[in-house]
């Protein structure tokens, strides 16, 4: 994420794209928690920030509710892996280093003022000026400002002054003083009776020689303050005019003067200026989005100077290096006094890097120095190359650097020139506000690289061959390069043929390669540098990634990659981080990781020849365990009144959750992973098998709610082949169940028949009575739907004896809906009202929103078919206020409103009948269950009648 505030408030994913704000409301609260980043806001506070004192009373939950909408509006696709905590009675927005442009600038102005008490004038202005660009206008200037946020803005602006009056310090004390003039004059005129910077201007205007300036300047100052204050300058500036006056030698600094000294020699032949970049790329795809904003950087188009420092990141093959070229030609007119290109070899397999010194010194001598009188000092050679470049605007390409430690004495370089990096290491402490995270092309972009290629190389190609090459490719421009180049040097080939070859996974890096040129070795030089270190936080990074990369999953919490590795959360962050800085995995959310495709195939490669199989096997029953004691923790947390199946004893630690909205949340967000992980562990050893079983099934309810049927029957039908095979019977009981359920919601009506029959039996042989109590009540419940109630009847009279026997209260409270529902379809109002009162009672006194929601539901149905639609009304508005309260599913929402209809229109209110009906039918459809769909379709016409 990216959050701008020192300006009109902007936000932009980590794709780039600029979050809509449009509510002023939803700006206050972001700014709030902003200026308060990784700490935490109380509401109360929040509700100062937003209401002068007039708040409303519904201001607390105001504050919940646009807090609800940021984390959509900040992950779209998963709100609660948005970077805003509720934490106690207030919220915490927490924010990386350098995602945060406020942060940034406090954090620079420590490092250039701590640059200044050291006495590195040069470095502490360079660094002050990069603090300073950071600021577009008056922080948040688009937020209509309460009292509060007024005073934080105000507040900021003193805090940019002070950085902006110590800046100029610097500059004066560097010698740039008509370089300071006209920065400083604006400061006047927008800040007319503070004296700091009239006293800088007065100086640099002596300095310029420029006496009489400098002293209308105190003139100017002095008539101000005399007649809107009534006072007199303060002593140091009476103090320095008076020295202005006297011409005080004093005021001139000696290295100012030695600056424009000549020594007296003749001057030697200045070097030529060098033109180093290597060839640009001639036919440059894509990347537009990024070239904007590098060309922002480079050539501001405010024609103020240039960053400093650029930045490009990315994992391996994301050409980085091809980008910096193309940007570094496009902007190379910027930099007159030279464009330099040094590759640092930092990922060049079987090459030494070029080490600080050398680089250092071969810039030296690039710019004239004898080779004799390059300094050995690192610190003393960056120096020198400061001082031949001071005032000159030249461009440095470092190209592949291995860490910021290969070049940190070169930064930031002089005010006026540019260095330009490219490294796979994560470079953002370097440039924190002008640095590029470089991942594969969008497809689009990916597809017209392909193409282009293959026009230039005389390949024939369709358009749907070239965007499935792409997409094998990962949209990786060293992966679509070497598919291009073995094309065209293939006269015999074709795309399909290429398509098929990369197909096949456990070949596709040996297919993308040509000569010396290949993705695997481009991903084994960042492999190897961790795998091969001296530093242990590198090898257990590179263990983790040969474990990653064993997982069949799309992405892994923190949380996930801790059970992986067997250690606590805070270790596996170091861990999974210094992988990500290695840009081996990405991050696309805050606490979440993936491995692009080609690089999770060189993950797997290495797991696989490196680690031991019981070490791969015991590491996915660790994520497997994982999974499923947060699973059964979330499934009871959202409907503890379910007869959920059993959670296995395993060591690992469940993810805390705190309701019933966040366990939904997490398993909603996990479920890719759960499904694909599972589709893994089948086959694996038996204790890795039945975890797998106990995970699906424990999925049961959820997947039910939610509508994944297509899902829960191959979850079923898989835990059942898997439990069958490990004669585990009590499991092959539960997996039944779960079939049946699946072929219900997908209208299978016999199917489901079948296997509540054998369920049924199973579970007798077992001697499960609980097993058998739930057969008993699914069977009622799918002969209800097939409108057999006689022998619902009978199951569920059998489930309610069996319910009692065993003490089950939910399977008493089910088995009397189905006896009075049983009742109801049979034609006897009366026992079916009375069983359903009796089912309803149990309910309440149990808290079960869920079985009372389904009982209310019952009895509107039961009052209706006695002619009664008032009362039936009533319950069946309750019934649905119940379902709200326990999330539940679609179908029993759509007959409570089918049913509600129907009530509307025999009292007469036929447009409320018809928003009724129109509501089930979408949500019969939307859950694609054909008996709900009927049903809202009858009510329909009935409602509109036969025309």
């Amino acid at each position: 994420m990216e959050y701008r505030l020192l300006g009109s408030v902007r936000v932009r994913d980590a794709d780039g794209r600029e979050v809509p704000l449009v509510r002023p409301k939803h700006r206050q609260v972001l700014v709030a928690l902003l200026v308060s980043a990784n700490r935490v806001v109380p509401a109360d506070h929040l509700v100062e920030h937003l209401w002068d004192g007039t708040a409303p009373r519904s201001a607390r939950g105001n504050v919940k509710t646009y807090i609800s909408a940021l984390r959509r509006l900040l992950s779209p696709e998963d709100p609660g892996a948005a970077p805003i905590e509720t934490v106690g009675e207030g919220y915490r927005l927490a924010v990386r280093p350098g995602e945060l442009d406020l942060l940034t600038f406090r954090d620079l102005v420590r490092q250039g003022r701590g640059a200044l008490k050291a006495a590195d004038v040069r470095q502490g202005e360079a660094t002050l000026r990069q603090a300073l660009l950071l600021w577009r206008d008056d922080p948040f200037q688009d937020v209509p400002l309460t009292l509060l946020l007024e005073e934080i803005a105000t507040g900021l602006r003193e805090e940019r002054l002070g950085v902006f009056e110590d800046w100029a310090d610097a500059r004066l004390d560097l010698g740039l003083h008509a370089e300071a003039i006209g920065p400083l004059r604006q400061c006047v005129r927008d800040h007319p009776l503070r004296e700091r910077p009239w006293g800088q201007l007065m100086l640099a205007l002596v300095r310029d020689g420029r006496r009489a300036d400098a002293l209308a300047a105190f003139h100017e100052l002095r008539t101000r303050l005399v007649e809107e204050l009534g006072v007199e300058p303060g002593q140091p500036l009476q103090r320095l005019h008076q020295r202005i006056l006297a011409d005080d030698a004093g005021l001139f600094l000696d290295t100012a003067r030695a600056a424009r000294d000549t020594t007296g020699e003749e001057p030697a032949t200045p070097p030529a200026v060098p033109r180093q970049l290597p060839s640009d790329a001639p036919h440059f795809v894509g990347r537009e989005r990024e070239l904007s904003r590098l060309e922002t950087w480079l050539n501001p188009p405010d024609g103020s100077p240039p960053t400093p420092v650029v930045a490009i990141c990315g994992p391996p093959g994301a050409g980085k290096s091809a980008l910096a070229l193309h940007a570094a030609h496009r902007a190379a007119a910027r930099f007159p006094d030279g464009q330099v290109y040094v590759n640092l070899r930092g990922a060049m397999p079987g090459v030494r890097r070029l080490d600080t010194g050398e680089l250092i010194g071969r810039l030296l001598r690039t710019f004239g120095t004898p080779g004799s009188e390059v300094p050995a000092d690192v610190d003393e050679a960056a120096s020198a190359l400061r001082t031949i470049l001071h005032g000159r605007r030249v461009l440095l390409l470092l190209d592949d650097a291995s860490s910021i430690a290969q070049v940190g004495p070169l930064l930031p370089m002089t005010s006026g020139s540019t260095v330009l990096l490219t490294s796979r290491e994560n470079l953002a402490p370097a440039a924190p506000a002008s640095h590029v995270d470089l991942g594969p092309m969008p497809r689009d972009e990916a597809v017209a690289m392909l193409a282009r290629r293959f026009r230039s190389g005389g390949v024939g190609f369709s358009q749907k061959a070239v965007e499935r090459l792409a997409d094998l490719c990962d949209g990786f421009p060293l992966a679509l390069h070497v598919a291009g180049a073995r094309l065209a040097s293939r006269s015999g080939w074709s795309a399909d043929m290429l398509i098929e070859r990369l197909e096949d996974e456990s070949g596709r890096l040996d297919e993308l390669r040509t000569g010396d040129v290949g993705v695997r070795s481009s991903i084994a030089v960042s492999y190897t540098a961790l795998a091969d270190s001296g530093q242990a936080l590198d090898r257990e990074a590179a263990q983790a990634f040969r474990l990653i990369g064993l997982l069949r999953v799309p992405d892994l919490s923190l949380e996930a990659v801790a059970a992986l590795l067997d250690v606590p959360p805070r270790t596996a962050e170091r861990v999974i981080e210094r992988l990500f800085d290695a840009r081996l995995v990405e991050s696309p959310t805050p606490g979440r990781y993936t491995l692009h495709d080609l690089i999770r195939l060189y993950a797997q490669e290495r797991g696989l020849d490196t680690e031991p199989p019981e070490r791969r096997e015991a590491a996915l029953r660790s994520v497997l365990g994982f999974f499923l004691a947060t699973t059964g923790a979330a499934v009871r947390m959202i409907d503890p009144h379910r007869l959920h199946a059993g959670v296995p004893e395993v060591p690992q630690t469940p993810r805390a959750l705190l309701d019933r909205e966040s366990a939904t949340r997490w398993l909603e967000r996990e479920r890719p992973s759960l499904l694909t992980i599972l589709g893994q562990a089948w086959d694996a050893g038996a204790a890795t098998a039945r975890l797998a079983i106990a995970l699906a099934l424990n999925l049961h309810w959820h997947l039910a709610a939610q509508g994944y049927r297509h899902e829960m029957l191959w979850l079923g039908t898989r835990s059942l082949e898997t439990a069958r095979r490990l004669a585990d019977r009590e499991s092959e009981a539960q997996a039944l169940a779960m079939v049946a359920m699946a072929h219900r919601l997908l209208n299978h009506d016999e199917e489901e028949l079948t296997c509540l029959h054998e369920l049924l039996d199973l579970c007798r042989e077992l001697g499960d009575s609980l097993g058998e109590l739930r057969a008993l009540g699914n069977l009622a419940s799918a002969c209800l739907l097939m409108e057999r109630p006689e022998e619902a009847l009978r199951y569920a009279e059998r489930q309610l004896v069996i319910s009692r026997q065993v003490e089950s209260p939910v399977g008493e409270r089910y088995a009397l809906m189905m006896v009075g529902d049983a009742h109801l379809l049979l034609g006897s109002h009366e026992e079916a009202v009375a069983t359903l009162r009796q089912a309803l009672k149990r309910a309440r006194e149990a808290g079960d929103a869920m079985h009372e929601g389904m009982t209310l539901r019952r009895l509107g149905e039961a009052y209706l078919a006695a002619g009664d639609a008032a009362t039936a009304r009533a319950y069946l508005r309750d019934s649905l206020a119940s379902f709200d309260a326990c999330a539940q599913g679609p179908q029993e929402c759509s007959e409570a409103l089918v049913a509600l209809a129907r009530s509307s229109r025999m009292l007469g209110d036929l447009d409320e009948a018809s928003r009724h009906v129109t509501e089930a039918l979408r949500i019969a459809r939307e859950s694609g269950d054909r008996h709900d769909e009927e049903r809202a379709l009858r009510e329909q016409a009935e409602i509109h009648g036969p025309g």
